[in-house]
């Protein structure tokens, strides 16, 4: 019974891990669709100038 129930919780993990993966590939990965033209058109993350330093801030897509 031990064994069944290790297996179990490592599946459980890695179902968690690829739900965390895809989350984050929702916020911050590339889009990519058709326009009302038929091309594709791929869409990334806007970014902004940081205030603070030289780097930029990634602004995430929104997830509904």
């Amino acid at each position: 019974m031990g064994m069944m129930k290790k297996e179990y919780t490592d599946h459980k993990i890695a179902v968690e891990e690829i739900e965390e993966g895809i989350s984050y590939l929702m916020k911050f990965g590339k889009k990519t669709f058709k326009d009302h033209t038929g091309e594709y058109v791929e869409v990334g993350c806007s970014r902004m100038l940081s205030l603070v330093g030289d780097e930029d801030v990634i602004i995430s897509h929104i997830v509904e």
